[in-house]
């Protein structure tokens, strides 16, 4: 099998680490606070579910970076590139877009009512979901124009 010679650093993969970045230690800095760990307020089962959550984060953030910059430069072939560049985009996705549907259960809200109205998860969401299908897409090209240079 040939060796890759996809660079470790493009600009697709560039937009995608940068929004895993968010995804590894937004939830972190975001929850490890008085609005929600540190809420005396919250019960022992909803400190669980957002523990939950911090932790798919982290382990979502090491997979995608595990496949960002060890799998996809490890694979020859443009076909399974874009593959493992999709899962990576899959991932990136079911994090964001799952956070997004929470506020469809009942009773849900944005945040809890002692701190306010603000909805920063319905703003900042739809704008990493975007930034990152704009690195898949740039990345998918250089693989699919590498490609067909080899060829």
């Amino acid at each position: 099998m040939a060796k890759s010679t996809s660079p470790l650093l493009t600009p697709g993969k560039s937009l995608i680490a940068l929004v895993n970045l968010v995804t590894l230690f937004g939830p972190y800095l975001a929850d490890w606070n008085k609005t929600h760990i540190h809420n005396p307020n919250w019960p022992p089962h909803a400190r669980y579910h957002n523990g939950q959550t911090m932790s798919l984060g982290l382990f979502t953030g090491l997979i995608t970076y595990f496949c960002l910059f060890f799998l996809l430069p490890a694979t020859s072939s443009p076909t399974h590139q874009t593959l493992h560049l999709s899962w990576v985009l899959v991932l990136q996705n079911l994090v964001y877009l799952s956070s997004l549907s929470g506020i469809l259960y009942p009773g849900s809200g944005w945040t809890d009512p002692e701190f306010g109205e603000g909805k920063p998860q319905m703003f900042v969401f739809p704008v990493l979901v975007g930034v990152t299908w704009v690195g898949w897409w740039v990345e998918r090209k250089r693989i699919v124009r590498a490609g067909k240079e080899k060829v």
